[in-house]
């Protein structure tokens, strides 16, 4: 099968883009050809750290400019691919993605699959600023519930929401993220890590995502500064950088607790894992707003293939993902969220239990593989229609 793949970020530098390079990855390591539209962004390379391209040599990349007014000069491109796709697979609606794709649709006469992951009206919001944008994102999602072949969402909320958008549910699949289950898996805590972070006299709390938009990492640090006030020493490492790490860090100063706060800044994708190996808790705070509940956040994904004991807030299919891995509790409560990381740190038998349960989570469930099955049943669907 030959597969494009259309998404809108700079494939080296945004985080979030590891959720199509693993797809490719896995997606070509099946037989498939695979071609992935990349929108270099020379800014973010300036500052950004990524190894991400590396193990993609399966894997063909296509350059379009990140300039509005080449818009036509994309579609082109895209409509000009040889050798032909054999369907469009489409992430993020917005309109620099969204037309090349379906001029490449139309061209080729392929369908067009849709890759449903977030709320993005909140996120279009955010980063510009304008009520507007997230108007015209949210109509771009509404229409692509009724025209595309064929659709994978993150969550059940995504699920309710393509329904009663008009989305047929036969041609509706759950995918939700997974982690590299060879690359993220149980191991001792890295040296090198342990002298970065100044030793390991204490535990270490981890949180891991970017810090751009809807990021919750102020409430970890809220989190760690409730366990100082019953008490327990320990340190929190921020595991990903972004435009509000100084924010982050000037919270945490007022709090008290920035000589403890680590911030790794921004790392390639293949290095989280050695940050994470020097965790004792995971901590994922999140907001009970629509965007929380729309996703499967990958950050949950990845410490369940470490193996880590996880606290969370309650919001969306967190519970879901999580069950016995780890504690869950309603979201905007960081003092709950000590409470429970405090009694995994005194249990030592329940600090096991939960990170064996951890990874037979990420095993079972929310692993690359599984979620490829699901991308590979959509993409037959859709050419079989």
């Amino acid at each position: 099968m030959n597969i494009l793949i259309v998404q809108r970020f700079d494939l080296s530098s945004v985080s979030c883009a590891r959720r199509v390079l693993s797809q490719a990855k896995e997606l070509a390591s099946r037989g498939h050809s695979v071609t992935v539209v990349d929108f270099p962004n020379s800014e973010r390379r300036a500052f950004a750290v990524s190894g991400a391209l590396q193990n993609l040599e399966n894997v063909q990349r296509i350059s379009l400019s990140r300039k509005a007014i080449d818009i036509p000069g994309n579609c082109r491109r895209l409509a000009n691919l040889d050798p032909r796709p054999d369907i469009v697979h489409l992430w993020k609606s917005y309109p620099d993605a969204a037309l090349p794709a379906f001029q490449a649709c139309d061209r080729f006469d392929v369908p067009l699959h849709y890759d449903w992951d977030d709320w993005e009206p909140s996120i279009a919001r955010e980063l510009t600023g304008s009520i507007l944008a997230a108007h015209i994102t949210r109509r771009w999602d509404r229409a692509l519930c009724r025209i595309c072949d064929t659709c994978t969402v993150a969550s059940s909320e995504l699920r309710k929401t393509a329904i009663r958008w008009g989305m047929d549910p036969e041609r509706l699949f759950d995918a939700p993220v997974g982690a590299d289950l060879e690359l993220f898996h149980p191991r001792p805590p890295d040296p090198e890590i342990i002298e970065k972070i100044g030793g390991k006299e204490c535990p270490v709390l981890v949180y891991s995502g970017q810090l751009e938009v809807t990021f919750y990492a102020n409430q970890a640090v809220d989190t760690l500064k409730m366990l100082y006030q019953r008490g327990i020493q320990a340190r929190l490492l921020i595991v990903g950088g972004g435009s509000h790490e100084k924010d982050l860090q000037r919270h945490a100063e007022e709090q008290g607790v920035l000589a403890s706060l680590y911030c790794t800044g921004y790392i390639s994708g293949d290095e989280v894992p050695r940050w994470l190996s020097v965790a004792d808790v995971a901590l994922a705070p999140f907001e009970d707003t629509l965007a929380a509940r729309c996703k499967s956040p990958l950050k949950i994904a990845e410490y369940l293939a470490m193996g880590l004991p996880i606290v969370a807030s309650d919001v969306g299919d967190v519970l879901k993902m999580i069950q016995h891995a780890g504690f869950v509790v309603p979201a905007g409560y960081p003092e709950m969220m000590a409470i429970y990381t405090a009694k995994i740190l005194s249990n030592t038998d329940l600090h096991r239990s939960m990170g064996i349960a951890a990874r037979k989570r990420a095993e079972e469930q929310y692993n690359w593989k599984r979620h490829t099955d699901q991308l590979e049943t959509a993409y037959r669907k859709a050419i079989d229609a």
